[in-house]
């Protein structure tokens, strides 16, 4: 009798052993919450297992942990949608895996964005004009400036700022900036210097081609070895001489004459 009670209190003792054993192994309490803000992970009663978080598609934790593991991640803009999961790799047992996941919706409405408009810079002119001459505006808490070789970019410094509909001279791109053009801005002008004008050609005419002929002047000075001639009569002064020279020889010779006539 007393070999049977304690055979019997042996095999309660190995059963119970084996109750507790397994009672911490059954026992794991995974537990995780998360609502605007906020993801918090607690893991209670694990001999043993590693932890891994994701909020957002970025890993926030992966540790190991005996016993228990608790975090908080909060910080979450709240305006914004979250997606969270957490993984738990458990050493006693594949069996005591565990995963959850899950989403935040947007817990606060966004104030609209404000409005800005990128400025235009001072344009400037040249034949050695070019967009280094450009000064750029000056950047802003809602808008930085640069240069690119297309121009110059305009680019928000966050969403709490929005372009206008209406952008003037600017060009929305696809990524959200703004461009101004560098034909905009620049104007290059035309320095070579102008060529020099050719004189004209002067073909000569028919008329000019016949060579002049000399005519007399209206009063021709007499020349030295021509003998002035008298007005009226074309004599020339030599032969008037001569023949007034003839009728006084002739008269003379008709008085002498005479004379001799009346002597005799």
């Amino acid at each position: 009798m007393k070999k049977l009670l304690a055979g019997g209190t042996l095999a309660v003792l190995a059963f119970g052993g084996m109750i507790a054993g397994a009672a911490p192994a059954s026992a794991h309490t995974p537990n995780v919450s998360a609502d605007c803000g906020w993801v918090n992970v607690d893991l209670k009663y694990y001999s043993g297992a590693k932890v891994t978080v994701v909020i957002d598609g970025a890993t926030v934790e992966d540790a190991e942990f005996s016993d228990g593991f608790q975090g908080l991640y909060d910080g979450l803009a709240l305006d914004a949608a979250h997606e969270w999961s957490v993984t738990v790799d458990a050493y006693d047992g594949d069996q005591f895996d565990w995963a959850d996941s899950g989403s935040i919706g947007v817990c606060q409405t966004p104030p609209p964005a404000e409005v800005v408009s990128p400025l235009t810079p001072e344009i400037v002119s040249g034949c050695a004009a070019s967009l280094d001459d450009v000064a750029l505006p000056e950047n802003t808490e809602a808008i930085t400036y640069s240069k690119s070789d297309l121009g110059i970019i305009a680019t928000l410094n966050s969403d709490a700022f929005a372009f206008p509909e209406d952008l003037g001279a600017y060009l929305l791109q696809d990524d959200g900036t703004a461009l101004l053009p560098t034909e905009l801005v620049v104007i290059e002008e035309n320095c070579e210097p102008a060529p020099e004008p050719s004189e004209p050609v002067v073909e000569p005419s028919d008329e000019a081609s016949v060579a002049p002929v000399d005519e007399p002047s209206a009063s021709p000075s007499p020349s030295a070895e021509e003998p002035p001639v008298l007005a009226a009569t074309g004599a020339t002064v030599g032969g008037a001489i001569a023949f007034a020279a003839l009728l006084a020889a002739g008269g003379i010779a008709l008085v002498w004459a005479r004379k001799r006539m009346s002597n005799a």
